[in-house]
């Protein structure tokens, strides 16, 4: 149960979508969150939990920019760096990403027989950029602002940044790299986020605990606290 809860957050919960008739931008994040839940409900995936998060994070990886996003979120720092190290920072952070803000889906959303309950609010498009706004159900059922911004390259929409209740994922990671970066170094803060990438996750004693017990930490520790 626990490793399905995961897996179903992995796909960032967009597997059931009501609201108004979608445009491109949210029709493409539709099109993968609906390959996740196929993957996710697939039987044969069942004794393979370790395949279906490789799978479900390969789908997550096409539809985020990480590359787009490493630039933002290193500032005038990522042009200081040669090309071999943008390529690494982007690896690096793409897992960084992913790992907290998954864990941090597994604290806070209520999943029922469907996955996570996601409400399409609106979207809005000028030129190549776009934001679609949704919300999700979080425990107790507190809706959850959840939107997705996006820039279209290469013939497809790809999400750059998320925010949470209006607070920037990309925006917060910046300040606190710099801050790491200004403090001691560019090679320091790549180690840091190596360590915690490679860290254990705190685990609860079981699934329900970690559905239905209140996150013992607040919501920045789960996605930009880097110790």
């Amino acid at each position: 149960m626990l490793i399905r809860a995961f897996l179903a957050l992995a796909a960032l919960g967009w597997l059931l979508v009501t609201g108004a008739e979608a445009g491109a931008p949210t029709t493409t994040l539709q099109a993968t969150f609906t390959q996740a839940n196929q993957i996710i409900a697939d039987p044969a995936m069942e004794d393979r939990p370790l395949e279906r998060l490789v799978a479900i994070r390969a789908l997550f990886s096409k539809v985020f920019d990480f590359r787009g996003a490493s630039e933002d979120v290193l500032g005038p720092e990522w042009k200081a760096r040669t090309a071999v190290e943008q390529r690494e920072f982007t690896s690096i952070f793409s897992g960084f990403v992913q790992r907290g803000f998954v864990y941090w889906l597994a604290a806070v959303a209520e999943i029922d027989g469907n996955g996570i309950t996601v409400y399409y609010l609106g979207e809005s498009v000028e030129r190549d950029r776009a934001g679609v706004r949704t919300a999700i159900v979080g425990r107790g059922g507190r809706q959850i602002r959840l939107d997705h911004w996006m820039v279209y390259q290469g013939n497809r929409w790809l999400v750059r940044d998320i925010t949470i209740d209006g607070v920037s994922l990309i925006t917060n990671y910046r300040a606190q790299f710099d801050r790491v970066i200004r403090g001691s170094s560019y090679r320091d803060l790549v180690v840091r986020m190596q360590e915690r990438v490679g860290a254990e996750l705190p685990r609860p004693a079981s699934g329900g605990e970690l559905l239905s017990a209140e996150p013992k930490l607040p919501l920045y520790l789960y996605l930009y606290e880097m110790r």
